[in-house]
């Protein structure tokens, strides 16, 4: 996490963005970009109805956010994004952040990705994971009660996450200033990425990762583990973890003392807590829980072959968007991404199929060449995209959201080396709603380099 320097006073006052005041009308948003300091002026703004009942902004009691005015920020970064008005202003204020193209529901809430009352004295700030490229709305006002008395500036910096060079994987910590559920910590982590990786919350797999992360970070935040009622081990109080990303819970399990203990017989989601070790709790955190630890892993993977019609065509039209396969039955393209690392030696490198037909098989396949220079060849209703000694890796079926995973070692499987750059793919069926009569399909192509 990202600490603010102290010299922020002397930098705020040089910014060209300093004419930008705010709007008082979040359907019309003062329109900002990129990191640095921003000025507002919410002195004359009105007290609107949207962005006044979100959970995450509850604090002293009260969601409100009196006096706001509305900004739509475009991320030029990926990981996490700090917006803090510590140091740009002596009144009271709160900040609330949403994702950008649409104002919140006035009276319904739920949009929030963040949201803060106090940080530094009476001032603000707050994180969320960015894309770059996407937009943001921040909301910035007072606390109820309290006045607008001036002017002040905020300001927006990156926050990157930290490299463990031991397995190549980067970490973050991610505090929003309020109570979150485990579930809003979830996607918040998927949705989150950097440097092309996709982000996930922590999965811990031996003693040396978590006491990186112990030592670098050393805060309380949701990780990855979470009591699957499903699973045959399952049992009260500890049987039937796994981790968010289908890892199986290894032998390196480093609970507090008494933990897990399933106290209120709701507790099936982990937290790692500041003395280093994991509690269970419920899926609120007993609403005292409001940072998560976030992971990016699978380093020079490479997503091409998109179906989105930027390449060789679908073969009826039917095109997916950027990043997945061409459109099947269920009006997306089926998607296909990593997680684990690279390490041919490490072996846990696992593909993931998702947005494909619910409870059909798909076969996971693996070739040396990217097909017609990466943007394939039309097959059945998709494009295939590798090529060149195809390995079949495993058929998966499915689940009935329509995602499965690979559960064999990859590198093994396929005859993979150190420096070995390979290509992959899932073609899975679609008897019943195949868009262009052939019943099958493709996903888009992953292009991996593996290490030692």
């Amino acid at each position: 996490m990202k600490i603010l320097c102290a010299s922020l006073l002397f930098t705020c006052f040089a910014s060209p963005a300093l004419a930008l005041q705010g709007s008082d009308d979040c359907s019309t948003p003062t329109l900002i970009a990129g990191q640095g300091t921003f000025a507002y002026d919410n002195s004359l703004a009105t007290t609107g109805t949207e962005g006044q009942s979100e959970a995450l902004c509850y604090d002293f009691g009260t969601s409100a956010i009196d006096n706001d005015v509305w900004f739509e920020w475009t991320s030029d970064m990926d990981g996490t994004a700090v917006v803090t008005t510590c140091l740009g202003t002596s009144d009271d204020t709160k900040i609330a952040a949403y994702p950008g193209g649409i104002c919140p529901g006035s009276g319904t809430g739920g949009t929030a990705l963040a949201c803060n009352d106090d940080t530094c004295g009476l001032q603000s700030s707050i994180e969320f994971p960015v894309v770059n490229g996407s937009t943001y709305l921040v909301q910035l006002g007072n606390f109820p009660g309290s006045s607008a008395n001036q002017a002040g500036t905020f300001q927006i910096i990156g926050d990157d996450p930290v490299l463990n060079p031991a397995n190549g994987h980067y970490y973050d910590w991610v505090s929003v200033g309020t109570p979150l559920d485990w579930d809003s910590a979830n996607l918040q982590a998927q949705a989150s990425s950097h440097l092309g990786l996709g982000g996930h919350l922590l999965s811990v797999n031996d003693v040396p990762e978590h006491l990186f992360i112990v030592q670098t970070f050393g805060q309380e935040g949701w990780i990855g583990l979470f009591q699957d009622h499903n699973d045959p081990s399952y049992s009260e109080p500890g049987g039937g973890y796994i981790w968010s990303t289908g890892e199986p819970l290894g032998v390196f399990v480093p609970w507090s003392p008494g933990q897990p203990d399933d106290g209120n017989g709701n507790e099936d989601y982990a937290v790692l807590t500041n003395q280093g070790g994991w509690d269970d709790m419920a899926l609120d955190g007993s609403m005292l829980v409001s940072g998560f630890y976030v992971e990016y892993e699978g380093t020079q993977t490479i997503v091409y072959c998109h179906g989105d019609g930027s390449g060789t065509p679908c073969p009826c039209g039917n095109s997916g968007n950027n990043g997945e396969g061409c459109a099947n039955g269920g009006g997306s393209g089926g998607m296909l991404r990593s997680t684990g690392s690279t390490s041919v030696g490490t072996g846990d490198l696992v593909l993931t199929g998702d947005q494909l037909i619910a409870n059909q098989p798909g076969l996971y396949f693996q070739g040396n060449n990217a097909i017609s220079s990466g943007n394939g060849i039309p097959f059945g209703d998709g494009l295939r995209c590798a090529g060149g000694g195809v390995i079949r890796l495993q058929v998966r079926f499915a689940s009935s959201s329509g995602s499965s995973q690979t559960s064999v070692n990859i590198p093994a499987t396929g005859g993979i080396a150190a420096g070995d750059t390979k290509r992959f793919q899932l073609w899975y069926r679609d008897p019943n709603t195949s868009q262009c009569g052939a019943s099958f399909n493709l996903s888009n192509g992953l292009e991996i380099t593996f290490g030692s």
